[in-house]
């Protein structure tokens, strides 16, 4: 009895100290930090009180977007299935950006463009697919509570992902704190939809198939 009791104090103890976030948040949660932490920096950056290589900004970008297709086969256009292709296309985004982090200059324009195109296309592309599909948006609107919550976070992070994307691509349309505050805005709604998904998660667990599907 004693030796029960003991192993279900351990068991609560660990539980308390283990971290029940899935890949899939840590990653929006690490997207999020880069963006707020990026859209502070800016500020400063403007003022010229601090240096600032576009292209280890692009690179690591780039980085984070690949780990996220290595890991869970999740691209800026959708899911795919986790592929020797996906990962070898993964591979060769993480090789582009650490190229880009550490030798600025030869790769400054084809990262630009290139994480440009990701975010504008990606952005778009994703909000088409919350929108048009009847098991996304339409069915998540219609149940009260965190799907709610969930539709609308999905929408801001992948509007914004539009704007930026434009930004990236046309660097001339907005001034450097205008873009630092949509960087800003753009890093909370990534924290936003990490406690979305969590939420979601934890609501509906994926192993309980009457649930209404959560996004992966």
């Amino acid at each position: 009895m004693v030796s029960e009791n003991q192993q279900n104090e351990q068991s609560s103890l660990r539980s308390r100290w283990e971290s029940d976030l899935s890949l899939e948040v840590v990653i929006l949660i690490v997207f999020g930090v880069f963006m707020l932490l990026f859209g502070l920096l800016l500020f400063k950056i403007h003022t010229g009180d601090l240096p600032y290589a576009p292209d280890s900004t692009y690179g690591l970008f780039l980085v984070i977007v690949s780990l996220q297709v290595i890991t869970m086969g999740k691209t800026p256009f959708g899911d795919l299935r986790r592929s020797w292709a996906v990962i070898v296309l993964g591979i060769f985004t993480a090789i582009v950006g650490m190229t880009a982090c550490f030798i600025p200059g030869p790769l400054s324009e084809p990262v630009r463009i290139l994480v440009g195109v990701l975010l504008f296309a990606g952005g778009f592309a994703l909000f088409l697919q919350l929108v048009i599909p009847e098991g996304r948006a339409r069915t998540w609107m219609k149940v009260p509570g965190v799907l709610r919550h969930l539709t609308l976070a999905c929408a801001l992070v992948y509007l914004f992902s539009i704007v930026l994307g434009a930004v990236t691509l046309l660097p001339g349309i907005t001034t450097d704190p205008q873009t630092a505050v949509l960087l800003i805005l753009y890093g909370i709604c990534f924290f936003y939809l990490s406690w979305c998904i969590q939420a979601a998660n934890r609501r509906y667990p994926p192993e309980r198939p009457d649930m209404p599907e959560v996004p992966e």
